[in-house]
């Protein structure tokens, strides 16, 4: 029985190696030439100053789109491998004024009215909240980033049980297909083309990853009067 313990161990110490050597290699080996071809792109473009040939310069802006869009990428899958070693830390924060905080947090808030409806007996919690910032920011972002109307209405709902808070994040913008719903939690994965909508795919599985490593689920579900609804619950 020992012995299997001590492979046991041995097998979690090789994994643990091979996944700094992983990161290592993103966040080094392979950005470093990144960064290298867009400071050279950078440079050309300079020179081209001046130049008229509007196939040239429209070719070098999709070669810059695509090497920014390869580094956001990579970012992304180094975000990813370290959901596990964020700030475990416990601490206390209020439910409301987190909320409040992501709001601000989020890109283009002003574009949307955001609705708040909270039935929760204790509105602090002793949580992760790092990781619970992380996720309402995310959703909260996409809410807006995909919406399709001008004038764009945002819901965010907190139930509380014995022993999980409830988040709802709704929104009233074109929702997902029913044929790819099953698909957006996946890695890279986006509803629209990345040459019409510039994002990496990366954020819901981030989300999702956070989610579960805490002890929760999210899900997916369309809302009735169009939209997306995204439910997720946070373990106290």
């Amino acid at each position: 029985m020992k012995e299997f313990v001590n492979e046991e161990e041995e097998e979690l110490i090789a994994l643990k190696k091979e996944h700094e050597e992983f990161v290592y290699i993103v966040s080094h080996d392979l950005k470093s030439p990144i960064r290298a071809i867009t400071n050279i792109t950078n440079w050309i473009e300079e020179d081209l100053e001046g130049i008229s040939n509007n196939e040239v310069l429209a070719n070098f802006s999709l070669l810059k789109n695509r090497v920014g869009r390869l580094e956001m990428m990579m970012n992304a899958l180094l975000e990813l491998s370290r959901v596990n070693n964020f700030d475990n830390e416990m601490y206390e924060f209020n439910i409301p004024r987190m909320i409040a905080d992501c709001v601000e947090l989020t890109k283009e808030k002003d574009k949307a009215e955001f609705h708040f409806l909270y039935t929760i007996e204790n509105e602090n919690s002793n949580s992760l909240g790092k990781k619970l910032q992380k996720v309402l920011t995310n959703l909260l972002d996409n809410a807006i980033r995909f919406h399709d109307k001008e004038k764009m209405n945002i819901f965010i709902e907190v139930n509380e049980s014995a022993t999980n808070y409830e988040f709802t994040i709704r929104d009233d913008g074109p929702g997902i297909p029913e044929e790819v719903k099953e698909k957006i939690f996946n890695m890279f994965y986006t509803v629209n083309s990345k040459d019409i909508l510039e994002t990496t795919g990366a954020g819901l599985t981030i989300c999702n990853k956070i989610i579960k490593r805490v002890g929760g689920k999210m899900e997916y579900s369309p809302s009735i009067d169009r939209g997306s609804v995204f439910k997720f619950n946070w373990p106290k």
